[in-house]
């Protein structure tokens, strides 16, 4: 009885020990296959973009470095684009399609979790996309020339654009390369003193080559990116996070392609946050003054870095951050009133909700009120949100900020929407989710910019598009979840039964 138990027991060990090992086998076959889709996913992004990267070169090389890239155009010749939309189209969709479909892949497959090899081979990886973007010209956006030019007129020939316009001095420096390649904005500068900094000390180098200048922004750029990318992880300690801003499509367009200077607004909000983490207070409004003194909207997050401090050390941050902001600005432009060209964003209905108004025939000044009253709006629920109901959490920001990108930015285009990975890290990973959908649905919609061309009543096809797209988005997603709800509760009842 004894040897045929201890035989049966036998037997059932192998038989575990088989099934472990079956168990095994096919755990690792499914990482290995995990591990394949991810990494042609990252061998198919990097050749889309090191496909674009060579078409620049190429550029570059038979445009002797005298490169001039404007509007909608990506093959970079003398045509305008609307003769060329179609093929332009098909450029575009082909680059940010193919990005979005690897970056979802990747951002997707990817664990949150990462020991420290793996997550030096991210932050490879995503310096290699970076720099392969960097490469590529600037693309349906001439921001980057102007920002340029105007701190080239500033730094070298000594005119302070707060107080002239451009177009007026332009003409004047026909041997400037830098200036000249600028298309002939005619308004005073309208960015804060932060950034007319930056620009005098990058445009004022003293070279006059275009391809130099637009370099030296372009690796400013590159390195504020990878610094993002730096803090994401620092503060959340999730890889997935660092993949899903280190990554994106409109990202690397917008902040490394075409240059925009917004990259800086997610690098001191970052900081910000960082810096109240370890509850460095002082220092957290400090960034928070320097983001806004590059364009304002940074001071809208300055209530959710205060929103643990008592009311009088709040007023008092509130008084430092008032200091550090009219005292820089009056350092950098001699003259305290220059904070309000910063506003100049709201001033235009370019790709706007009031757009539409405008489009459908109805009258300017009714158009102003409703602009207002939009405003107006905004200001009320903010305030309601932030100060009397209390809600600082990263998802109530989030709806605020997509609300102010909706009702007070009026010229609506997709960099402005990447300030929103500057709470990246206070968000859970459904509503980050959320903000990526927005900002890939932003970029994407950027097609019709290339078909139809940068015209004013273009812009209001764009701006259609976007919150269609996003409504569609939002509402499959709610269908989605309420979908996997019932059969959650479903199951249970099965279950109890």
């Amino acid at each position: 009885m004894h040897s045929k138990d201890n035989k049966n027991n036998k037997d059932k060990k192998l038989e575990k020990m088989k099934n472990v090992k079956i168990d095994k086998k096919s755990k690792i076959t499914k990482t290995d296959i995990k591990f394949k889709i991810t990494d042609i996913a990252k061998i198919a992004m990097i050749t889309i973009i090191l496909t674009f990267a060579i078409l620049n070169i190429k550029y570059i090389i038979e445009a002797q470095g005298k490169i001039k890239c404007y509007g909608a155009s990506m093959i970079f010749n003398e045509i305008k684009y609307q003769n060329q939309a179609k093929l332009n189209l098909g450029l575009f969709l082909f680059f940010i399609l193919g990005l979005i479909i690897t970056y979802l892949i990747i951002a997707i497959k990817e664990k949150k979790e990462a020991n420290n090899i793996e997550i030096k081979r991210t932050f490879i990886f995503i310096a290699i996309i970076t720099f392969l973007a960097g490469i590529i010209l600037p693309n349906n956006s001439t921001d980057v020339y102007y920002y340029a030019a105007v701190g080239r007129m500033d730094a070298k020939y000594g005119i302070n654009m707060y107080e002239e316009n451009f177009n007026e001095h332009q003409k004047d420096y026909l041997d400037d390369e830098v200036i000249q390649a600028s298309p002939g904005i005619e308004h005073k500068f309208i960015y804060g003193p932060i950034w007319s900094l930056v620009c005098k000390l990058l445009g004022g180098v003293g070279v006059n080559s275009t391809l130099v200048i637009l370099s030296l922004f372009k690796i400013v750029n590159i390195i504020v990116h990878l610094l993002n990318c730096y803090l994401i992880w620092k503060i959340s300690k999730n890889k997935k996070l660092v993949l899903l801003y280190g990554l994106n499509p409109l990202m690397l367009f917008e902040g490394i392609i075409n240059a925009h200077n917004d990259i800086f607004l997610i690098l001191f909000s970052l900081i910000g946050i960082y810096l109240k983490k370890q509850n460095k207070i002082e220092l957290a409004v400090l960034s928070i003054a320097f983001g806004a003194l590059i364009k304002y909207i940074p001071v809208l997050l300055l209530p959710y870095i205060l929103k643990d401090e008592k009311v009088k050390k709040k007023l008092v941050y509130y008084v430092e951050f008032v200091l550090i902001f009219l005292g820089v600005t009056w350092l950098e432009t001699g003259n305290i009133s220059s904070i309000l060209t910063v506003m100049g964003q709201t001033s235009v209905y370019a790709n706007s909700l009031y757009l539409q108004l405008v489009l459908s025939g109805v009258s300017q000044n009714v158009v102003l009120k409703l602009a207002l009253i939009g405003k107006i709006a905004f200001c009320i629920f903010y305030f309601i949100q932030i100060f009397i109901r209390r809600k600082n959490e990263g998802k109530s920001y989030m709806y605020l900020l997509m609300l102010f990108l909706l009702l007070v930015i009026t010229n609506f285009r997709a960099w402005y929407i990447m300030w929103l990975f500057a709470i990246i890290t206070e968000l859970n990973i459904e509503n980050v989710y959320k903000v990526v959908g927005l900002t890939l649905i932003a970029e994407f919609a950027n097609s019709i910019i290339y078909y139809l061309g940068e015209g004013y009543m273009y812009g209001g096809y764009y701006f259609m598009t976007v919150i269609v797209l996003f409504s569609i988005y939002v509402i499959m997603n709610m269908i989605i979840k309420n979908y996997n709800i019932k059969n959650m509760i479903q199951q249970k009842n099965e279950g109890k039964g």
